[in-house]
């Protein structure tokens, strides 16, 4: 298996800003000497959750402090960011990483963006704005230093770009990105044009409805085995993770986590007789129907189901092996959640699971780029 880290804490205010940025930062060194494959940071203003809320800075920070590990976002949310800039940032971090980048994106989540004016945007204005600017950074990475100017324009901005952009990617012929969704439509369009996808979390029963979509629609396009394998491998799905040394203890640990802030979301459906049960019992309840997308309403049982492996690192490297099974091979694993008073509690659970889970599943690293990935003006700077 590929595993991926995710460092995306909640906080219950300023005073917990620095605490949680110094845990992602030890996480993220960690999981690079581990042999994970990428660290993950997401894109968040305005609330409690991700802290740093600039991914391009933290992982310019994380750049020259990790040997391996690819350095990615999951995801940024296209539709607030201007192309061009975006280009730049990716390049830069392409740069510093020497290729190894990965740039998850999205339309953003509905009633996101409202400081930029996008807050009663629909799912089909979304789309079409992030589609837009995506074509203007794909147009912007194919131009070359000497070609004519860059006319470009999307619903947001218009212009031109007489100049080049600078600096250029690392990768030739851009950074490796990957379209962040849930959406069986998009998903199988991301396959059809051989582009990466990042996936959110999904219960077992239709991961591998997921996983075989997305390679079908790969397949029939055409792509070819290489392309549809290195694909797959970037087809991360997210777990939140908590390992105890036993079932029990795992559980008691998680349910007091649980009560912190950024974890029980608001869109869940409200069940009074659920009021005040084990979280452990409310997990092994029938879930019901899971919602098509997240911020939808679910229920409790369906939203632990989704989100969360808790137990011993037997059940959960058994609980991870079925998502291998069913061709999601790719763990993108976020394991500070909750409270963050006892932030050792977070490091116990993560070293059990580099420890103990990982070597039960097997660990599989992707490698960097190739000197024929490398855009010829940098193969020499190897």
């Amino acid at each position: 298996m590929y595993f991926s880290v995710f460092l995306g804490p909640g906080v219950r205010g300023p005073a917990e800003d620095r605490r949680a940025i110094d845990l992602g930062i030890q996480q993220a060194l960690e999981a690079d000497e581990a042999g994970f494959s990428a660290v993950y940071l997401g894109e968040q203003h305005f609330n409690n959750y991700e802290p740093y809320s600039n991914p391009f800075m933290m992982a310019a920070y994380l750049a020259p402090n990790l040997r391996r590990a690819y350095l990615g976002t999951s995801v940024v949310p296209l539709v607030l960011h201007h192309p061009l800039f975006m280009v730049e940032q990716c390049n830069l971090l392409d740069q510093l990483t020497q290729g190894r980048a990965i740039i998850g994106m999205s339309g953003g989540r509905p009633r996101q963006g409202r400081t930029w004016h996008k807050h009663d945007l629909s799912s089909e204005q979304r789309s079409r704005l992030f589609e837009q600017k995506l074509d203007v950074m794909l147009s912007a990475w194919a131009h070359r230093a000497g070609d004519p100017p860059l006319h470009f324009a999307t619903d947001d901005e218009q212009g031109v770009m007489d100049g080049r952009i600078m600096p250029y990617s690392y990768r030739d012929p851009h950074p490796l990105y990957a379209i962040g969704t849930n959406t069986p439509a998009k998903i199988a369009e991301a396959g059809r044009l051989g582009r990466k996808v990042h996936l959110g979390p999904f219960d077992s029963g239709h991961a591998g409805g997921v996983a075989q979509l997305y390679r079908t629609s790969m397949e029939e396009a055409g792509h070819s085995p290489d392309v549809v394998e290195d694909n797959l491998r970037w087809l991360i799905h997210t777990k939140i993770i908590y390992v105890g040394e036993t079932d029990s203890e795992a559980w008691d640990v998680a349910e007091r986590l649980l009560q912190g802030p950024m974890v029980m979301v608001p869109w869940l459906k409200r069940d009074p007789a659920l009021e005040g049960m084990p979280l452990r019992d409310v997990y092994r309840m029938d879930p019901g129907e899971f919602a098509p997308a997240m911020g939808m309403p679910e229920s409790l049982p369906a939203y632990l189901r989704r989100m969360f492996v808790i137990g011993s690192p037997e059940t959960v490297a058994g609980e991870l092996a079925a998502y291998e099974k069913a061709g999601l091979s790719h763990l993108h694993a976020r394991f500070i959640f909750g409270d963050l008073d006892v932030p050792d509690v977070f490091q116990r659970s993560f070293r059990l699971f580099t420890q103990e889970v990982m070597p039960r599943l097997g660990v599989d690293v992707i490698p960097g780029p190739s000197a024929a990935q490398v855009r010829p003006e940098f193969r020499n700077s190897r």
